[in-house]
């Protein structure tokens, strides 16, 4: 058999232990909310990349796809968007020999989700002539 004494000695939770315990917890909890911070400002920073990683390679595409006419037709620049973000696509054009163009393509981002310009730059070569008599 227990004495009273005993069993009122050891049952419950002291003040002390619950304060000490909360304590605990709030410095977990706090070190975790940090945590979740960065790891959200990282996921922010992945999805910007992803969106600018998207709108290079949409310029990049369209700059091969361009008729070999047209090229010097589309210099000057155009608003374009890639998902959430808003851009405007700036093109130059340089002939440095005959049947050889490149194609700058700068993508600078001018809506919300701000990031610095990207650049691309296509080479394109004159296409081969389909007559079989080599006439342009």
């Amino acid at each position: 058999m227990f004495s009273r004494n005993t069993l009122s000695s050891e049952t419950g939770v002291s003040l002390i232990e619950v304060m000490v315990a909360l304590g605990i917890l709030s410095a977990v909890l706090i070190a975790l909310g940090g945590l979740m911070f960065q790891v959200a400002r990282q996921a922010r920073n992945a999805s910007v990349a992803g969106y600018r990683s998207a709108a290079v390679t949409t310029a990049s595409s369209w700059a091969q796809g361009l008729p070999w006419d047209s090229i010097d037709g589309s210099v000057g620049c155009q608003s374009d968007s890639s998902g959430l973000m808003a851009y405007s696509r700036c093109t130059t054009v340089q002939n440095p020999t005959p049947s050889v163009k490149r194609v700058t393509v700068t993508v600078n981002p001018t809506g919300v989700l701000v990031v610095a310009p990207e650049t691309v730059v296509v080479h394109r070569t004159a296409p081969l002539s389909p007559s079989p008599f080599k006439v342009n």
